[in-house]
């Protein structure tokens, strides 16, 4: 025992030296593993994906827009700091900075159950006009010129009852004989409004989804059978012309792209020469059409030598139109996809949604706190935002953003009016994205479709012809975490590569224009 002990004594030493040498390695290796894991933490991943933008341009980008039916006379009683918020957030550069206004020329309202779905006519029992009768309406027309929104459109859900077959705002049809001074009717507005309160309406739509009539008579609607489109066209193009010239004319606004839209619309376009009064061809999309039937809808307007926006889409509750509130990046996603769809598919110019407010929050977010950010299958997914329809009961006079509303604001802020339309190529599955140019600018946006808990990691974009040193001027990220901001890590290089790192379920929006040039 006493010569192990020894033994053990004269080991001791080395022993002693080799766990050291051990642990300072093992110490060095960790240190090594810290620095290399705070350089993944701090330092933005590298590329792992490369797009390029095509040197050759699309379409040219009107605009994006909403529309103002139903919302404006609830929300024009709410207080006045409230209105001018709805301002801000539509229209102002804090905002969506919308370029594109729909105003409802109602029809009246007979007949229709829902108050605040009946829309005031202008036109008197007797005959004559009555300017004065819409004064919300009128109100969020005048404050979108106020923001000198672009294109302000008029346009129709039904006519007024003397126009249709039922004598009703709703579940009636729009009357042959009449449609003559029907059109007389729109241009009499037309002029109205800008004789009345200074303002121009760009475009006037005269009929709204005409394979209906709603006939449920929850809104307002009317049916036009195809054979009479073309005379609706004509009467108003030509009554336009003469009277109202800086009004120009869009139709037929139809529900769905394949079954309504590339069927009906061959079957009246030629007619009557209806097709020299179409500024351009208006669509819904509630048949949520693909990449196939918007490119076979684009390339039949091709043929036809006519060009389209997409003026009205919502309410989708991730399987088909219906009852759902969702104001996640869910839906935040979809609407991303569906603008991209329209743009780069089916050749649009303009992207309009629905309903800028809605009261169908599916909850009662006075009582009921933080239900406005939860998704629930009462409400309707209709609005970018959202109010309390019972303010005047509980008080709530908030409005209540959701991420359609940011998403909608990736593309509105960022592609303005006049920019021509470039598509990107080469990136992987999951990743699209677009480009758009103005005068030596670049916008991009690119949808991150990847599921949520993907590996983070950086996307390179080429601009086309190695354009001159640009610089970002700007830079929003909308995800279930973020809403418009700032995007980190950016890098431009000499050549016009664009890089920055990406995550799964992720929107953004960057702005690159030449150093010394404002916008």
């Amino acid at each position: 025992m006493t010569e192990w002990h020894g033994g053990g004594r004269r080991f001791l030493p080395r022993v002693n030296r080799v766990v050291l040498a051990i642990l300072a390695s093992a110490t060095s290796m960790l240190l090594i593993v810290g620095a290399v894991r705070l350089r993944q933490v701090t330092a933005p991943p590298p590329p792992a994906a490369t797009g390029r933008v095509s040197a050759e341009g699309q379409q040219v980008i009107d605009g994006f827009g909403a529309s103002g039916a139903w919302w404006s006379g609830p929300v024009y009683g709410m207080p006045l700091a409230t209105r001018e918020d709805v301002g801000k957030l539509l229209f102002s550069k804090a905002g969506l900075e919308l370029s594109q206004f729909r105003y409802n020329i109602g029809g009246g309202g007979v007949g229709v159950h829902t108050p605040w779905k009946a829309a005031p006519t202008f036109l008197t029992s007797s005959g004559s006009y009555d300017f004065g009768a819409d004064p919300a309406g009128i109100y969020f027309l005048k404050m979108a010129a106020s923001y000198h929104v672009r294109d302000l459109i008029g346009f129709v859900n039904s006519a007024p009852a003397v126009f249709t077959s039922n004598h009703r705002s709703c579940g009636g049809t729009l009357i042959r004989s009449d449609i003559a001074a029907y059109a007389n009717y729109l241009t009499n507005v037309v002029l109205g409004i800008r004789q009345h309160f200074g303002v121009k309406l760009n475009f006037v739509s005269p009929m709204n989804e005409p394979d209906g009539a709603m006939t449920p008579c929850v809104q307002e609607g009317m049916r036009v059978p195809v054979e009479e489109r073309a005379t609706v066209v004509v009467s108003l193009g030509r009554d336009l012309a003469a009277r109202a010239p800086w009004a120009k004319e869009i139709a037929d606004e139809s529900s769905q792209v394949a079954f309504q839209l590339m069927p009906e619309l061959p079957r009246w376009v030629h007619r009557d020469g209806a097709i020299h009064y179409l500024a351009y061809v208006a669509h819904h999309t509630y048949d949520y059409p693909g990449p196939r039937v918007l490119s076979a809808m684009h390339a039949l307007l091709k043929r036809l030598g006519l060009h389209s926006w997409m003026t009205e889409i919502c309410c989708y509750n991730g399987a088909r139109f219906g009852y759902q509130y969702d104001p996640t990046m869910v839906s935040g996603m979809w609407l991303a996809k569906s603008i991209y769809n329209d743009l780069v598919y089916g050749g649009d110019s303009a992207f309009q949604w629905w309903t800028a407010l809605s009261p169908n929050l599916g909850c009662e977010p006075a009582s009921d706190k933080g239900c406005a950010k939860r998704a629930n299958i009462l409400g309707r997914n209709d609005g970018l935002v959202y109010y309390d329809l019972n303010y005047r009961q509980d008080g709530d006079t908030n409005l209540y953003t959701t991420k359609r509303y940011y998403v909608m604001g990736n593309y509105s802020r960022f592609i303005p009016p006049g920019s021509v339309l470039h598509r990107i190529t080469g990136l992987p599955p999951g990743l699209e994205a677009l480009a758009a140019l103005k005068q030596g600018r670049w916008s991009l946006v690119l949808i991150d479709d990847r599921s949520p808990n993907s590996p983070r990691f950086r996307v390179a974009i080429a601009l086309p012809g190695h354009p001159r040193k640009l610089r970002l001027e700007g830079s929003a990220v909308t995800s279930q975490s973020a809403s418009w901001a700032k995007v980190k890590h950016v890098a431009v290089s000499d050549s016009g590569v664009v890089s920055f790192p990406t995550s799964g379920q992720d929107v953004i929006s960057l702005e690159l224009g030449p150093p010394g040039v404002s916008a």
